[in-house]
């Protein structure tokens, strides 16, 4: 692959590089080598273990599976439209909200289109960002920047439920929006058929992923070292799937250390200091939000987060943020890149969909915290 070929791909990955490299210029290299290098490590090290994970159930054929089993029977337009949200909505609990936005919007748009309802690919690859997004709310794996607070449950003394407690409200009133959304798509029988059975490959391996899955979520909760867990996840692939090594996205990886060297490399300069500790004495939820909507919400959190003990905020912050600008959220970056794949695309009826739908999230979203998390 060229030079050209290679940012475009990977244009995030160039630019979160580029901004480390900068930043790398603007402090000592004594601060450089003060920072908190473990809770990144941690974080990087739990993304890896989900990526694999994820991995191997798309090579055995279990989401795909699961997506047609969701679909089956279903005989109106407007139901295989929900059926089709609310699978993002659920995986991405698990498996983290750009995963199920890159294994689900795909398969949507092969699924609508032969259901002859291309004109309702735009709002349900829309809606499927947004419940991706509230889904992974829920669970401190559904995203970096959630797994990247929780990682800091020992420094702010929060325990499980009072993370959940924080995020239930948004997830509940999300939900409810998104719903509302979606049965607004017109309704009529649904006379074409979809594509046939998917079956499952590898079921000893699947099951055994299975197993791994599970440990990766007691490994999340503290109840087992993670390196522990890395050391065992890695072995068993290389024994029983070596091939998924070579499907993992590691990009995501590098952009969050790269990142994590970028924010602190800010944070360590006296005007950029003083102005966000402002911002963040003002009000810190807000303050994420509005930093999520240039800089994306994965940045926003590591950054912000050494500026306030108000945990909540942030990570409600961030997870709300996500919604607005194209950029507040690597996930609508995803949905975005997919659905320009496609022939007769437009990204100006795109867009219009899109910062309609997002703008009404937060005009709910920013409210339901005030009312029901602080």
């Amino acid at each position: 692959m060229d030079v050209i070929g290679f940012v475009k791909k990977d244009y995030l990955l160039v630019i979160s590089a580029v901004l480390a490299l900068i930043s790398l210029f603007l402090v000592p290299f004594d601060t450089i080598k003060t920072y908190n290098y473990d809770r990144i490590l941690e974080t990087i090290c739990t993304l890896l273990i989900f990526l694999l994970i994820v991995a191997g159930l798309k090579e055995c054929n279990a989401l795909n599976k699961l997506a047609h089993k969701a679909v089956t029977n279903i005989r109106t337009t407007r139901a295989l439209c929900l059926a089709l949200i609310l699978l993002p909505f659920f995986c991405a609990m698990f498996f983290s909200n750009d995963v199920a936005l890159l294994t689900f919007v795909p398969l949507s748009i092969t699924m609508l289109t032969m259901a002859g309802l291309k004109g309702t690919i735009i709002i349900v690859v829309v809606l499927q960002t947004v419940a991706a997004n509230v889904g992974s709310y829920l669970t401190p794996f559904g995203n970096p920047h959630n797994l990247y607070i929780f990682n800091f449950m020992d420094h702010y003394g929060f325990t499980l439920w009072e993370y959940e407690a924080t995020l239930i409200p948004i997830v509940v009133v999300g939900a409810i929006v998104l719903i509302a959304i979606a049965m607004m798509i017109k309704n009529k029988p649904l006379t074409a058929e979809l594509e046939e059975d998917i079956e499952l490959k590898d079921r000893k391996i699947l099951i055994a992923i299975c197993i791994l899955f599970v440990i990766a979520i007691v490994t999340v909760l503290d109840l087992i070292p993670f390196y522990i867990t890395l050391a065992v996840i890695v072995l068993a692939f290389l024994v029983m799937m070596p091939r998924v090594f070579t499907k993992v996205n590691y990009s995501i990886l590098f952009i969050f250390f790269f990142l994590f060297l970028f924010a602190n490399g800010l944070t360590n300069m006296s005007e950029v200091h003083s102005l966000i500790t402002d911002l963040m004495e003002w009000d810190p939820m807000l303050t994420t939000v509005l930093v999520s909507q240039f800089t994306s919400n994965v940045p926003s959190t590591i950054l912000l987060q050494p500026f306030t003990d108000d945990w909540a905020a942030v990570l409600v912050g961030a997870d709300i943020g996500g919604f607005g600008t194209p950029i507040a959220s690597m996930a609508s970056i995803i949905s975005i890149k997919l659905y320009l794949q496609e022939e007769d695309s437009s990204i100006k009826q795109y867009l219009k969909v899109f910062f309609a739908v997002n703008l009404v999230m937060l005009v709910v979203l920013i409210p339901t915290y005030y009312i029901f998390c602080v």
